[in-house]
């Protein structure tokens, strides 16, 4: 009997629907799903043991008008080739020893800014995934309330009573925007008994204050990704760049590259300023707005509506 090729599963096809979800769940969590629902496709893990999320953010300076969460998928069952070629690179642009990070508002060093182009089309070629970045209009002062002041003290309140830690307002409404778009992007793109990392840079989120420690984002993020999820994992690991950098934090700087872009493309759009920079923020603009063979690209606008309340737009970027 004759083989036929083998089926290379990249994509899946939407509708994704949320197995946890249930009707009581908060607003946000419903925008969260109706976005998802509207997604026409996502990677397909079904084939792979070990998954990754890297996850950045931006949008934080004063002149932004948007936060942006952004997330970076990876199979990192067939991640070797990427790892071998950015080895490479890094070596022929003398990048390597010390450390060069691909940073969005960093992009104009010499050796950095000459591999900048081959960095973006190895992330396009060589990783199987999908880049999520959600941003959110900053006129939303809280989306877990009617008002920020309102909603801050009730998030400071709802962590400490649940064991959590203590959590100033506006850092606590951080930590649930991003374990919440991670536990629900997650849910639809993950399967029973794989193995997933989440790896951020250090953050206030993930920090080990005085009257909070990392262990409590992880267990906030068990108790969050319950609301979405209905399958377990075989291991869950955590962790945060470490000093002495290396190939994971190749990946980590895809989400930094995306928050930093779809932050600014969003707020010119919003003010008619050009976006600050020379070729290398054009270099990752196009990248950003062209599809990819292997990597999807998913950008989310949340703005606010006439009502008070907020809705969800999944945006289509256009190369120039």
């Amino acid at each position: 009997m004759a083989i036929g090729p083998l089926r290379r599963k990249i994509r899946k096809p939407g509708p994704f629907k949320l197995p946890g979800m249930k009707t009581d769940h908060h607003y946000f969590c419903h925008v969260l799903a109706g976005a998802l629902e509207s997604i026409p496709e996502l990677p397909d893990f079904s084939d792979d043991k070990k998954i990754a999320v890297m996850s950045d953010y931006g949008g934080e300076h004063g002149d932004a008008r948007y936060s942006t969460y952004s997330f970076l998928f990876v199979a990192l069952d067939k991640n070797g080739p990427f790892q071998r070629h950015m080895q490479d690179l890094r070596r022929r642009h003398n990048i390597h020893d010390p450390y060069s990070e691909f940073k969005y508002k960093d992009l104009k060093y010499g050796p950095r800014s000459r591999a900048l182009p081959e960095y973006l089309e190895l992330i396009d070629n060589l990783i199987h995934g999908a880049v999520v970045t959600i941003a959110i209009d900053k006129k939303i002062g809280s989306v877990f309330g009617m008002t920020k002041r309102e909603a801050h003290a009730f998030v400071e309140d709802q962590l400490r009573e649940g064991g959590f830690g203590k959590w100033a307002g506006n850092v606590g409404e951080k930590v649930l925007r991003v374990l919440h778009i991670l536990a629900a992007f997650t849910a639809a793109m993950t399967y029973d008994q794989q193995r997933l990392l989440w790896y951020s840079d250090t953050d206030q989120i993930n920090e080990d204050a005085k009257d909070r420690t990392f262990a409590d984002t992880q267990k906030l993020f068990g108790n969050i990704g319950a609301m979405y999820m209905t399958h377990g994992f075989e291991v869950l690991g955590f962790g945060k760049s470490f000093r002495d950098k290396g190939y994971l934090d190749d990946l980590l700087s895809v989400p930094d590259l995306a928050a930093g872009m779809l932050q600014d493309l969003l707020t010119g759009q919003d003010t008619g300023a050009d976006i600050p920079g020379g070729d290398e923020k054009l270099a990752v603009m196009k990248w950003l707005a062209t599809p990819a063979t292997f990597l999807s690209k998913i950008h989310v606008r949340i703005a606010p509506r006439d009502d008070a309340t907020y809705e969800y737009q999944v945006l289509t970027l256009e190369p120039k």
